[in-house]
């Protein structure tokens, strides 16, 4: 597969043509290690953009609160802490929101009338509402999107794919570091090569 064959709306316009980049008078990367120390003490670079989208969706409080009433609509009855426990369980560990995230989100489903509160056994439970077994059923696809992500942040294999990305990252901007026009097109080389062995793989 040449680079012409290669979908363009598969490919940003903006990666599949790169420009060469002229070397800056003063890198803004810190200096080279000293002789003999570890790549990996260094501070590593922050990932690109296009690293960044790798990476499953950062939840936030909405999805605390499209999570809390998805497990309560299949338990029926939970409290703070039991809804931190199941976020961790599915995620393996990945997402694992604070209690002082998890209460407000509940508190706030309370105001909303979507969840109520059961008292006993020592701690506050809640269950839905009718109003909250409405919403769930009118909002299934968001609670399952928000479910998708909790397993993609746990699958181990693209944990390790997005540390690798950003290594690679790191690995380029050093490469570039005080690099002369030989260095720039060498790496932009290399660069190239990968995106086009992994379109490769995508048209098999």
């Amino acid at each position: 597969m040449n680079d012409a064959e290669i979908p363009p709306t598969v490919e940003p316009a903006d990666v599949r043509a790169v420009p060469p980049v002229a070397p800056r008078a003063e890198s803004a990367l810190p200096p080279e290690p000293a002789r003999g120390a570890a790549p990996m003490a260094l501070r590593p670079a922050g990932p690109s953009a296009g690293v960044t989208a790798l990476r499953a969706h950062k939840p936030g409080r909405g999805d605390i609160r499209t999570a809390a009433l998805t497990l309560l609509a299949e338990e029926e009855q939970l409290n703070g802490n039991q809804v931190v426990q199941r976020i961790a369980e599915r995620s393996q560990g990945a997402w694992r929101p604070s209690p002082g995230a998890v209460y407000p989100a509940l508190e706030q489903l309370e105001k909303d009338g979507l969840i109520e509160p059961l008292e006993g056994g020592g701690r506050r439970g809640f269950r839905l509402t009718e109003a909250g077994r409405i919403h769930v059923t009118e909002n299934r696809e968001q609670g399952e999107a928000v479910w998708r992500g909790v397993a993609f942040a746990g699958d181990a294999r693209m944990r390790e794919i997005d540390t690798l990305c950003e290594h690679v990252v790191t690995a380029v901007r050093y490469a570039l570091y005080e690099a002369d026009d030989d260095r720039y097109a060498e790496v932009r080389g290399v660069l190239v090569d990968t995106r086009r062995s992994l379109y490769r793989l995508l048209a098999e």
